[in-house]
């Protein structure tokens, strides 16, 4: 991963963002990620909120063109990794791992007792991924109300929820 730099975003990486979201999203099938869900992206304002929060990290190529991003948020009172997103022609390449990291490296040092987040379980690009990162399964009665809430937000955005489980990981 030579010339590839991870970084806090800044207001100009932003608008690269909606790119690598809807590239990434051809990774995954119609049965995973409903049409309907291809090329929605996040809010703007979002993406502005976690810049200004400093929960928005980009991966930068020499070329200073942005190839990856993760965005973070807080859910029942801990660090939840919200998304991370590398352009599929870089992939593999550790991207994706020194994003979760810088973003595990941030709750951490926000004094977070854990990460959380939701994936899939069957693809190897999800739930096998994090878990080579230490990140352990939930089960349903650990999660607080606010992780339930995003379960439901997923399920009635289209997402099969049965495909779905949370992560976690102790710090």
């Amino acid at each position: 991963m030579q010339n590839i730099v991870v970084s806090p975003a800044t207001v100009g990486h932003i608008a690269a963002i909606p790119g690598i979201e809807i590239a990434a999203a051809t990774l995954f099938t119609a049965a995973d990620l409903p049409s309907r869900l291809r090329f929605k992206t996040t809010a703007k304002a979002d993406l502005n909120r976690a810049q200004q929060d400093a929960r928005l990290w980009v991966a930068i190529k020499g070329d200073e063109k942005v190839v990856g991003f993760s965005i973070a948020d807080v859910v029942d009172g801990q660090a939840y990794l919200v998304e991370v997103g590398v352009m599929p022609a870089f992939g593999r390449l550790g991207v994706g791992t020194r994003l979760v990291q810088t973003t595990v490296d941030w709750a951490r040092e926000s004094k977070f007792e854990h990460v959380s987040l939701t994936t899939f379980r069957h693809l190897p690009w999800n739930a096998p991924f994090y878990r080579r990162l230490g990140f352990d399964c939930v089960d349903s009665s650990e999660y607080g109300p606010e992780l339930t809430s995003l379960f439901e937000t997923e399920k009635q955005a289209g997402l099969d929820t049965s495909k779905r489980i949370a992560m976690r990981l102790v710090l």
